[in-house]
């Protein structure tokens, strides 16, 4: 459940502070949310990878319905693609990876601040 909080989460206010701060927000915003709600490193590295991946995957989709393709039909041309739907899911790919190191850096500064249980003579 903390999974899918996670992601919409990572969604929601990386969508709003896209809008107003650079691209390199998502990573400030998947840091935070890596910090601030608890879970092992796998769960933060999806969360942040699929909220991530899905926000600049569905956003530039968007952007490339809007423009009627122009740009993505002049960018394929110039690299040596043949569907710019390519060029969509490695702009989402790009995305993931982005929110994937920023929840999980976000969770590794979370580690730091812990205390580690002292193990028993017994355990």
């Amino acid at each position: 459940m903390k999974l899918i909080a996670r992601i919409i989460l990572i969604l929601s206010v990386s969508y709003l502070s896209a809008l107003y701060l650079p691209w390199w927000s998502l990573i400030v915003v998947a840091f935070l949310v890596g910090f601030g709600i608890p879970g092992n490193g796998i769960n933060q590295f999806i969360a942040g990878f699929l909220g991530g991946g899905l926000l600049w995957m569905t956003y530039a989709w968007l952007i490339d319905v809007q423009t009627e393709s122009i740009l993505s039909e002049k960018i394929v041309k110039l690299f040596p693609l043949d569907d710019p739907i390519f060029l969509l899911v490695l702009t989402g790919l790009l995305g993931a990876i982005a929110g994937a190191l920023g929840a999980l850096s976000g969770n590794s500064f979370r580690q730091l601040f812990m205390k580690k249980k002292q193990k028993s003579f017994y355990s």
